[in-house]
């Protein structure tokens, strides 16, 4: 099991772990407190990725949460990792295969805005399942069945995050370059299909979505698709970028800032919202 060494990504994974069991198992903030005999403020600052984590609280919330064993362990995995003085934070994190999808997962859930570009294909969290299970099984060809569908199904679970209420709700802005488009994955009907899912969803208050199409003069290019986070409850920020070996967060501040600055060079040069939605309506019936 690979667990970062960088204390504040640490906290803030932690935090986001155990408010997401804690409304999932259907407790109170309250009702939980009583399980580590501390106040509210307490079990904010941790949910919230402020304080530092004492592992036997962990084992004791995970447990009146009803976490499975695994989950137990990776909590207090997490928990135990937290450097006991401080230590000077790391501008770029590293995570390693196959933990780095799991923390992913966990920025994800709690975000409160994603920026994404994206070069070569769909964002997941607005991929259709035909796309999804054909880019699975296109990456991992002899992959047992079984191991294929529990993929895409967390791939359609992740979507869920689109749509929720209760707490600030999720803004996803994300560029698309004509490449990801004009790539047939799988089919033509699953293109067909995966298209029009787009249009549909760029239509939600919440979505905006803009193609970046080959013909615009002179614009900017970057070496891979990234993928801005913010965390509001936590007062959390990173740009997130994917490799084969695994996955690398960037929290420095100016790191941020120069990201930020890169997408919204590439969000002036893409399409309006309403342009792409025809964009990608053309493109759509051209899938026959």
């Amino acid at each position: 099991m690979d667990i970062p060494s960088d204390p504040e990504l640490l906290k803030t994974q932690l935090g986001i772990e155990l408010r997401r069991l804690r409304e999932e198992a259907g407790f109170t903030a309250l009702e939980a407190c009583k399980a580590i005999e501390a106040q509210t403020p307490k079990l904010s600052k941790l949910e919230n990725g402020n304080q530092t984590a004492d592992p036997d609280d962990i084992a004791k919330l995970a447990d009146f949460y009803r976490a499975t064993p695994e989950q137990k362990e990776y909590l207090v995995s997490l928990a135990d990792a937290q450097p006991k003085r401080r230590r000077r934070r790391r501008s770029a994190q590293r995570d390693a295969v196959p933990d780095w999808f799991r923390r992913f997962l966990a920025l994800e859930w709690d975000a409160t805005e994603i920026r994404t570009y994206q070069i070569d294909m769909i964002p997941g969290l607005l991929q259709t399942e035909g796309y999804a299970r054909s880019t699975i099984v296109a990456w991992e060809p002899e992959a047992d069945e079984r191991l294929i569908e529990k993929q895409v199904a967390t791939r359609m679970d992740r979507q869920v995050v689109l749509k929720r209420t209760g707490r600030p709700s999720l803004r996803l802005e994300a560029v698309i370059s004509e490449a990801a488009l004009r790539r047939i994955q799988g089919s033509k009907a699953i293109m067909r299909a995966q298209l029009k899912h787009l249009i549909a969803a760029s239509k939600r208050p919440n979505i905006t979505i803009r193609v970046l199409p080959f013909d615009v003069p002179d614009r900017i290019t970057t070496p891979a698709a990234f993928e801005l986070f913010r965390l509001a409850e936590q007062n959390f920020s990173t740009v997130y970028l994917e490799d084969l070996f695994g996955a690398t967060y960037l929290k420095e501040p100016e790191e941020f800032t120069q990201y930020s600055v890169v997408f919204g060079r590439l969000r002036g040069d893409a399409l309006s919202p309403e342009d792409s939605r025809e964009f990608l309506d053309k493109l759509a019936r051209s899938y026959t």
